[in-house]
């Protein structure tokens, strides 16, 4: 029977490792120029398929993805380097923001390549191995990560507002830059 220690342990131990982490640094840089509605639903539902299957992963004990997961990190790291150039060399604000689905997609793929792999998501198959207690487990870290992405958005937000709309392109492009680069750096460095 599961008890609430997983379920806490879990919770603790996402929100420090993803403090600060690159997901969050995507969904602060995209709730600066989007909705926040589609970015913050996007956003989590990546976060939380990556969790369910890292639950998946821990409860099976199953190694097969170990050996994707620097090609995944380097290539994730890659798609955010070129999104902040691309949005840096673009230099125009949008005029008409992407609604629905378009924002949603986004927010979703890239929170959702970040975490394959990343240290929460290992945090996460290890706790659920040791525990034998993947609904809690779940529960736990899925609670933190929609927390953290409320966290986001409202830097987000407040970042679009105090920020002259001309910086926000170059601002947010230096967070997807960041963002890559730790990805990468993650990867090769096996951290």
């Amino acid at each position: 029977m599961e008890g609430p220690l997983p379920f806490l342990t879990a919770l603790g131990l996402v929100l420090l490792l993803e403090l600060g982490d690159k997901t969050q640094l995507v969904t602060v840089s995209l709730a600066s120029r989007h909705p926040w509605r589609p970015v913050f639903l996007g956003a989590t539902a990546g976060l939380l398929l990556a969790t369910a299957i890292g639950v998946v992963v821990g409860a099976l004990l199953a190694s097969a993805l170990t050996a994707w997961l620097v090609a995944v990190k380097v290539g994730g790291g890659i798609l955010f380097i070129a999104l902040g150039v691309w949005t840096y060399v673009r230099r125009e604000v949008e005029k008409e923001v992407p609604k629905g689905r378009g924002v949603f997609g986004t927010a979703f793929t890239l929170n959702f390549v970040a975490e394959i792999g990343d240290k929460s998501q290992i945090a996460v198959i290890v706790l659920v191995a040791s525990t034998a207690a993947p609904v809690s487990v779940f529960a736990g870290a899925g609670l933190a990560l929609t927390m953290l992405v409320g966290v986001s958005i409202v830097l987000g937000v407040g970042l679009a507002r105090i920020l002259k709309k001309e910086w926000i392109p170059r601002v947010t492009s230096a967070l997807f830059i960041v963002a890559g680069v730790l990805l990468i750096a993650e990867a090769v460095l096996g951290g």
